[in-house]
């Protein structure tokens, strides 16, 4: 099924109807609310408005429990702006939208049903710098000297893998020169080091959330049943 596609690119005003404020392409973006969406918009030409405008047209105009509606996007200050939108269209019930980050929904996933996949509920999350300490340790404990091979060369190509959802397993499976062979080995070591530090890095909230829904499918299930829209704003 291809997607219903929306294109647009002139800003608007903010108006009191959720529907009335809209130019026409950007409210039959609003009210399309079965099926896969496509907007395809310009800088500053509304997209995030569109979103929000959509949540508040699902809830208010059809029924929708708020609980059942996800709005992801990718940076924090952008879930924020999205948070704050809905709010000013909703009121309360807009903090019952699942509107945050991805990273952020699926720490939540994991947080109420990692245990699924072996995953503490109360994992930690390695940042940056924690992340380039268990990798240069990796290093030294799979006998790699990080002279030799920079430690964030290494850290990226761990992270680019799991961006692919590619494990350590599937990655050792995949190699294709010497530096890969190097890759793969430090990998299975800082995979033994967030495990027995019951942790996470960023891309393993990802990759760890994907894995899940797709082998557990009773999990899967659940959320299915729950949430009926998701909207996802600026799409990679």
């Amino acid at each position: 099924m291809f997607p219903a596609i929306v294109a647009y690119n002139a800003p608007i005003q903010m108006s009191t109807d959720i529907l009335e404020s809209l130019n026409p392409s950007q409210r039959e973006a609003v009210e399309t609310t079965e099926g896969p969406v496509l907007i395809i918009a310009g800088p500053g030409s509304g997209k995030t408005r569109v979103i929000t405008h959509r949540v508040a047209h699902l809830v208010m105009s059809r029924s929708i429990s708020p609980w059942r509606v996800v709005a992801v996007t990718f940076t924090n200050r952008a879930a924020r702006e999205m948070k704050q939108r809905l709010v000013s269209l909703l009121g309360e019930p807009a903090r019952e939208v699942a509107a945050s980050t991805f990273h952020s929904l699926c720490a939540s996933l994991l947080r109420r049903d990692g245990d699924r996949v072996g995953l503490s509920r109360n994992f930690a999350i390695f940042d940056d710098a924690d992340q380039m300490g268990a990798v240069k340790q990796s290093m030294l404990d799979a006998a790699v000297d990080p002279k030799r091979y920079k430690v964030r060369a290494v850290l990226a190509s761990i992270s680019n893998a799991k961006s692919q959802l590619i494990t350590a397993d599937t990655f050792g499976l995949k190699r294709e020169n010497y530096f890969d062979e190097i890759v793969h080995r430090v990998y299975e070591r800082y995979e033994q080091i967030l495990a027995q530090s019951s942790a996470l890095d960023f891309d393993d909230l990802l990759l760890k959330a994907c894995l899940m829904l797709k082998h557990v499918p009773d999990v899967a299930e659940k959320y299915q049943g729950r949430f009926a829209y998701i909207m996802v704003d600026e799409f990679q």
